[in-house]
């Protein structure tokens, strides 16, 4: 059995159609029908049954298709392995994050890191199906809120963040040093929509203090929200981290009583080889927050 005719198998055990994974494959359908044979003759057992139009894995065709997965992952693993043992981190790393607030951090992070690996190419992806992206191997590693335990992945909690409220330094609650859960009930708010993570963590932890938060304005832009900010239209709770980004805009970072918090994670695939650079992009991570 061939690595080629594992990899047919995968992607029709992926489509479920012969005709689309022919095409994905860039293989005529009768070629593909051809090698599907030739492997359940090998086998002794057929690995798909055709009802009609459609396309069903039987229960050999699902065993196979769970080792086929792990043969066709260790393959990549020893590629990459061998790049990076000879080229130099010349290879590109993909890292899943967070949309707005996190990825508007790590650009001194990108900085630092090019400078240690110059060769590397680098993409960060905003995501709010981190997890999926990363168990889908289309990304190296992910970067976001603590998910639940999965035996498929690695996951390695690197940082506790506290949330804030930030007002214009002329609001009248400008000059407190704490913010009363209660006191936010009169303020009017811009945030992001409901179905981003920073909303939805925020609503949750309304509904525990048994308040509620007016909003005015919404939009999924850190960047804007803080110019709403700084314009008056409005005040935003936001990681207390920010701050160091937005110091300049006119706004100021009021610690809120019993302030909501969220846990960061990195996670990557168990079976998945950690490139220099991943492992070096994880590491500064660590450090930089």
């Amino acid at each position: 059995m061939e690595i080629r005719q594992l990899q047919y198998f995968l992607m029709l055990c992926n489509e479920l159609h012969f005709s689309e994974a022919a095409y994905k494959l860039g293989i005529s359908q009768p070629t593909l029908s051809q090698q599907i044979r030739v492997m359940e003759d090998e086998l002794g057992v057929p690995l798909f049954d055709r009802i009609g139009k459609k396309t069903v894995k039987t229960e050999a065709g699902k065993l196979l298709e769970s080792y086929a997965l792990n043969i066709v992952q260790q393959l990549e693993n020893a590629k990459k392995a061998v790049s990076d043992l000879t080229n130099l981190d010349a290879g590109q790393l993909r890292v899943a994050v967070l949309p707005s607030d996190l990825d508007y951090r790590l650009t001194s992070l990108l900085v630092d890191f090019h400078r240690e690996l110059p060769n590397t190419k680098v993409q960060v992806i905003p995501s709010i199906n981190i997890s999926n992206k990363v168990l889908n191997n289309e990304v190296d590693i992910g970067v976001g809120l603590a998910i639940q335990s999965d035996p498929r992945l690695t996951r390695i909690p690197f940082y506790t963040e506290s949330y804030s409220l930030y007002v214009n330094k002329e609001h009248l609650l400008a000059a407190q040093d704490i913010i009363l859960p209660e006191q936010l009930l009169e303020i009017p708010f811009v945030m992001f929509p409901k179905g981003f993570y920073g909303r939805d963590l925020i609503d949750t932890w309304c509904k525990e203090q048994e308040i509620s938060i007016h909003t005015i304005m919404e939009t999924g832009s850190v960047t804007s929200l803080f110019q709403l900010v700084t314009e008056g239209i409005g005040a935003t709770i936001q990681p207390s981290q920010l701050i160091e980004s937005f110091h300049s805009m006119n706004i100021c970072a009021i610690p809120i009583k019993h302030s909501p918090t969220r846990e960061l994670e990195i996670f990557y695939r168990n079976d998945r080889y950690l490139s220099r650079a991943a492992k070096v992009f994880m590491k500064r991570l660590e450090l930089f927050f």
